[in-house]
């Protein structure tokens, strides 16, 4: 695919690759070339985008890119594995970014800003139960909240004695948010019915066994589908049964979880354009170069774990390729200049012929 920056320039030192350009073309001429990290996240997160942004010196807007993933950031932090670290292109040249380590900096240093919910601002009036305090059910529970729906966590009785000093604090910030916890028996009356929900979440297809004796389990050993996550009309699990070796994947099945119960409440297709991530799908249409990145050396690891400060932080950041951006592709620029005007980092400039101006 052949790139003509005819009209569109962008700044690679500044652009985070946040993709706000691309939703306001009205041309649908503005594509989002995604970077190697980001493709390689299972959340999706923008790794370039707080990279970059610390790499300015601008950390107030940084914490903006890890807000949507609220209090879960603490966990995130702590179990990723850093599948976008072995992506990295600065690897290429003399060894990639601390991708991770800048993440871990970013929310030790802003903890208490990231313990709270972006909620909807249109409340949905639906009611979401979800089996299971894990990091899943969690999960589930914070983007059904974020949604703007009702939560009822149950809590089932093998997992009540467990001790994790996150997963409490996630607790404390969903109940803080109206969640409310239960434990598994409240999930069913003394009539064997189970309470009436919008939509029914399960952390594994186990809990089927909580649904009470009107309930007709799947076999245990079901497909469960890994894009709509639908067991029955109104129940999801969130278990699709593949690998856990990382816990965020975990969390990235929650997410995909909750976009399928929405859809669901909204009589909208669970299938319709999903996967673009899953499938490795972003655009990739031009080489990365390998001139925006400073030559600053990577710092070896031990010297860096758990031990960034601002200084360091912003000298490891400044590495950043700054792989993903915007780019021209349909050459239909109408010069309307909304992608120019709402980009929060003034990194695109729409260059307008003289005639036109």
């Amino acid at each position: 695919m052949r790139i003509d920056d005819s009209s569109i320039r962008v700044d690679r030192d500044t652009c985070i690759a946040c993709g706000i350009c691309v939703e306001r073309c009205i041309m649908d001429n503005l594509r989002l070339s995604v970077a190697p990290c980001r493709q390689a996240c299972p959340i999706n997160m923008n790794c370039q985008g707080y990279i970059r942004l610390i790499a300015l010196g601008q950390e107030d807007m940084a914490i903006q890119q890890l807000l949507p993933f609220g209090p879960l950031l603490n966990f995130i932090a702590e179990k990723c594995t850093a599948p976008c670290e072995k992506v990295c292109v600065r690897k290429q040249k003399d060894g990639a970014l601390h991708i991770l380590e800048l993440k871990r900096y970013l929310v030790k240093k802003y903890r208490d800003q990231l313990n709270t919910i972006n909620v909807s601002e249109k409340k949905s009036n639906k009611t979401i139960g979800i089996i299971g305090t894990g990091i899943s059910g969690l999960a589930c529970g914070f983007k059904a909240i974020q949604s703007g729906h009702s939560v009822f966590f149950f809590t089932r009785s093998f997992d009540a004695g467990k001790k994790d000093n996150i997963l409490d604090m996630i607790r404390k910030v969903l109940e803080n948010f109206k969640a409310v916890f239960l434990n598994d028996k409240d999930l069913v009356d003394s009539s064997g019915q189970v309470r009436k929900f919008d939509a029914l979440v399960l952390s594994s297809l186990e809990d089927q066994q909580l649904l009470g004796s009107e309930f007709k389990p799947v076999p245990e050993n079901t497909h469960v589908d890994k894009i709509s996550h639908q067991l029955h009309e109104n129940i999801f699990c969130s278990d699709t049964g593949a690998s856990k070796n990382n816990p965020v994947f975990e969390i990235a099945r929650a997410f995909e979880t909750i976009e399928s119960v929405n859809r669901f409440l909204n009589n909208e297709p669970l299938d319709w354009g999903r996967g673009f991530y899953t499938q490795e799908g972003a655009v990739k249409a031009y080489k990365t170069d390998f001139r925006v990145g400073n030559d600053e050396p990577r710092i070896p690891m031990e010297n860096v774990l758990g031990k960034m400060d601002a200084d360091t932080a912003k000298k490891q950041a400044s590495r950043c390729f700054s792989c993903g951006r915007a780019f021209e592709k349909n050459q239909t620029c109408w010069y309307c200049l909304p992608c120019e005007l709402e980009c929060p980092q003034k990194a695109l400039y729409v260059d307008i012929p003289y005639l036109v101006k």
